[in-house]
């Protein structure tokens, strides 16, 4: 079956559309993306009470969607649960901060990639790759690079949000260390990147999540595109 795939530059303009022309807030979009990653976790993993999980969050809005996810799988009461973040602990103002905010809230342990790069982390079991979205392009910096490097290195599954960080969702061309997803939940479209260069081989299983993009808005696009590779 020949898949209809977006490049990210469309996909930004889907994602603005929905919120200017439609209506629907960021934040709305936000709780849903996170929510359906949570729920492609939670069909894997029924139970999360011997789990062993970290979060990966860059500074924008897909780690926004991390904070979400990370609050529901705080619901699963985990063996473990970390939610790393970079620099100094900060986040995007607006809906990714107010994410990150509620999870501090809650008591979700919070610490920053140099932590996770002298953790102990040999037993996790999961990982959520909610680093960079589909805007990324060009190389990851130092700090991601070697925090990456480390994930790619431990026996864990990995959850992509929309896109594996490092991944150029247009042309499909991978950083160095860009992680390796064991699934790619992605949202509303599927990206080109992700049949391209380098996309098969670190994107694992593509799961395609609609988080309240209207039907008719996907629909417009979908069908001007044309077939991506089978």
């Amino acid at each position: 079956m020949k898949i209809n795939a977006v490049t990210s530059e469309l996909m930004a303009e889907i994602d603005k559309r929905a919120q200017v022309e439609f209506g629907i807030p960021e934040i709305v979009l936000m709780e849903n993306a996170g929510r359906s990653v949570y729920e492609a976790i939670a069909s894997e993993y029924p139970s999360l009470a011997h789990e062993r999980i970290a979060v990966f969050c860059g500074k924008g809005n897909n780690g926004g969607d991390g904070f979400v996810i990370a609050r529901y799988l705080m619901e699963g009461k985990p063996e473990k649960l970390v939610v790393y973040i970079p620099g100094k602990g900060r986040s995007k103002e607006g809906p990714a901060s107010a994410n990150l905010g509620m999870i501090r809230k809650i008591g979700v342990e919070i610490k920053v990639f140099r932590d996770f790069l002298k953790d102990d982390s040999k037993n996790l079991t999961i990982g959520v790759d909610a680093v960079f979205g589909t805007g990324f392009k060009g190389e990851l910096g130092e700090e991601y690079s070697e925090t990456a490097a480390k994930i790619n290195s431990l026996a864990l599954k990995v959850f992509a949000v929309d896109i594996p960080s490092g991944l150029d969702a247009t042309t499909g061309k991978a950083s160095k260390n860009c992680i390796r997803a064991y699934k790619t939940i992605t949202f509303g479209l599927p990206k080109k990147g992700f049949f391209e260069n380098d996309g098969p081989s670190v994107s694992g299983e593509i799961v395609l999540r609609n988080i309240g993009f209207p039907g008719k808005l996907l629909d417009e696009y979908a069908q001007a595109l044309q077939p991506g590779p089978k």
